[in-house]
């Protein structure tokens, strides 16, 4: 009994839960039409873990995966398209000579405002259970609102990629621990979000 409570059995089962985690987005993640609702499933565990203290795993995924499948395959297209959008711009621009110096600011704003929304996407959609264009609306704002909690997602997404070039098989835990510290950092500024709208209540 003392062993179940224990800070060594606690952090056992948060490292094996992580592992579990970061296998079922992997794999949900195979027809890679799905990452989207594979990975708004994975922060929306992460989000049970670090509010409601649940840590099961494959119920919740799964029926997160289901309640998110519609919403964030849109999501996806939007972001594949907004993507596509910045490279074919930015090839284009590098070939317009003197007007690169008019074009080249404009989609580097609009590329460095997709960076922030990037990271602040999954969070906010797990967060609140809102309609497609509210979630963009929220995203943007929250992610300009908290910008020093933005600067430090962008830095964590860094680092993931860093740590998998060095170590490829990390790619078995990096994306589940890279989503619980995501997620955990948006937290905070999700709670001042609550504290704020009840204040003005």
């Amino acid at each position: 009994m003392k062993l179940l409570d224990s800070k060594f059995y606690s952090i056992l089962l948060f490292i094996s839960n992580i592992f579990l985690l970061n296998i079922i987005w992997l794999v949900m993640c195979l027809p890679l039409i799905t990452i989207f609702p594979a990975t708004a499933a994975m922060f929306g565990v992460v989000r049970q873990w670090v509010v409601h203290k649940d840590v099961s795993i494959f119920a919740p995924f799964f029926r997160y995966f289901k309640e998110n499948l519609k919403q964030s395959l849109l999501l996806e297209v939007i972001w594949v398209f907004l993507a596509a959008f910045l490279v074919i711009d930015y090839t284009i621009a590098l070939k317009m000579g003197f007007s690169q110096s008019i074009i080249l600011p404009i989609l580097f704003v609009i590329s460095f405002l997709f960076l922030l929304g990037s990271v602040f996407l999954f969070p906010t959609m797990v967060q609140f259970n809102t309609t497609t264009g509210k979630i963009l609306k929220n995203t943007l704002l929250l992610a300009i609102s908290y910008f020093p909690i933005t600067l430090i997602l962008c830095l964590v997404t860094v680092l993931i990629a860093f740590i998998l070039y060095i170590f490829p098989l990390s790619i078995l835990f990096i994306f589940s621990a890279g989503a619980y510290c995501s997620y955990f950092l948006c937290h905070f500024a999700f709670k001042r979000v609550t504290q704020v709208n009840v204040s003005e209540t």
